[in-house]
């Protein structure tokens, strides 16, 4: 962490950066949101710095939805 923000000084220093945001948390939160074709949102996936969404999870959700779709489902080993 001490790295990360030594890194991000730095930089800040290099680009000659003013001004920039020191407000927050300071902890990164997130996840995964997959949509079908039509934007529509098929599932959610909730996480947090201390918690990341296993990807096998994430990829058995994607096969779900093309097999629903009628779509060739991604094998384990193949690359988008």
């Amino acid at each position: 962490m001490v790295g990360f923000i030594m890194d991000s000084l730095k930089r800040i220093k290099e680009f000659d950066i003013k001004s920039y945001n020191q407000k927050g948390e300071g902890f990164l939160q997130g996840g995964w949101i997959l949509f079908d074709k039509e934007g529509i949102p098929q599932a959610a996936f909730q996480e947090n710095a201390k918690q990341r969404v296993p990807l096998v999870d994430i990829l058995k959700e994607v096969k779900s939805m093309q097999n629903n779709k009628g779509e060739r489902p991604i094998s384990d080993g193949e690359k988008e």
